[in-house]
């Protein structure tokens, strides 16, 4: 996902020709990416992203607004599975939602304003972060599959 946005030329916020219909991508891609967010989670906004812009021909800047709508959504959807079994940290939770609520307005403040040419770069890092993240992580079931 990093090497699409890095190397794509031309992504800004121009929305472009859709390649899949708004029923269709709604009825395929969403519940796959959802169901992916559900059992892994890291990542899901950056799939989100990739298939907006690139199935759904959004520009950055409308396809960043729809993936924190459909991020929301799952998060609240796994938030109620985690209170029903009273799991939920309280005091953390309200912490990170807090912070979160901040870092969204500063966020859509900027993204407004920049556009396409904040969005791109920070996706870009920030993907190329997860991936080493998840690579390095001990428990990870791929460094056994290369015997790392």
């Amino acid at each position: 996902i990093a090497l699409y946005f890095a190397f794509k030329p031309n992504m800004n916020d121009v929305d472009r020709a859709e390649r899949l219909s708004p029923f269709l991508f709604g009825l395929t891609l969403v519940p796959a990416i959802g169901f992916y967010d559900g059992l892994f989670g890291p990542g899901a906004g950056s799939f989100y992203m990739l298939a907006f812009v690139a199935l759904a021909g959004y520009g950055v800047l409308k396809a960043t607004a729809h993936t924190k709508l459909l991020n929301f959504a799952s998060n609240i959807g796994g938030f109620i599975v985690f209170a029903a079994f009273g799991v939920v940290y309280w005091k953390i939770g309200l912490m990170m939602g807090v912070a979160q609520f901040l870092g969204a307005r500063v966020g859509a403040s900027l993204a407004m304003r920049i556009g396409a040419k904040l969005i791109k770069p920070l996706l870009v890092i920030v993907c190329l972060a997860l991936a080493v993240k998840l690579l390095a992580d001990p428990a990870n079931p791929l460094r056994a599959l290369i015997g790392v």
